[in-house]
């Protein structure tokens, strides 16, 4: 690799062994093998990747934003940062990042959500979209821990308020990790379009994942 060359412009040169377009309300869920890469890209600019993670081979070991925050000694991921599990090992590594804002605070939406904030039943949610893909791995809804945000930002006012603001991403920002273990993968483009998380306006997400 040169000095000059990043690792996505290496991988233009490879045709990826998954690409999905991911819309909002219909989440993905896949097979990532230790060392493969895991492109996330903002098709439209503006919108939150949601993702989940468990070891393939025990999902009772899964993704842990505590951890996570704790292990990099930080509220922010940047490059070279790990993901951490719920047992404290690497699961993933951020390796490009084109944002450099997300969030490891938030829950992922769910029903109740809508209900208590806006009155709203019935709207399609996080939770919910990323059970739906997560079934047949028999990984039960209150299984599902708090996710990595991809793009999402999130404030900190006085007194340690938040406040969700519209991301920072333009159109064909992306994130590039590393798997440090077999994973089972779960993606939503988040569908909330009643605050600034996605701008008031869900678009797609593309996930592309290489050997």
């Amino acid at each position: 690799m040169t000095a000059t060359m990043s690792r996505d412009d290496l991988l233009k040169s490879r045709i990826p062994k998954r690409s999905t377009l991911v819309r909002p309300e219909h989440p993905t869920a896949f097979i990532l093998q230790e060392g493969d890469f895991l492109q996330i890209t903002d098709v439209q600019s503006k919108q939150v990747a949601t993702m989940v993670a468990f070891s393939q081979h025990d999902p009772d070991e899964r993704v842990s934003t505590a951890h996570t925050r704790s292990g990099n000694n930080s509220l922010v991921l940047i490059n070279e940062m790990a993901i951490f599990s719920n047992r404290h090992n690497p699961m993933l590594v951020l390796l490009e990042d084109t944002c450099g804002r997300h969030d490891i605070l938030y829950p992922a939406c769910d029903a109740q959500t809508y209900i208590t904030d806006y009155g709203i039943e019935d709207h399609a949610n996080c939770k919910d979209g990323l059970h739906a893909v997560l079934r047949h791995h028999k990984i039960r809804k209150d299984d599902i821990p708090d996710p990595i945000n991809w793009f999402m930002n999130v404030g900190l006012r006085q007194r340690g308020r938040f406040e969700v603001r519209e991301p920072l991403t333009e159109r064909g920002d992306y994130v590039l990790l590393r798997a440090t273990m077999d994973l089972i993968v779960a993606i939503a483009a988040c569908p909330q379009d009643q605050n600034a998380a996605n701008a008031f306006r869900p678009t797609d997400i593309q996930v592309r994942v290489y050997s």
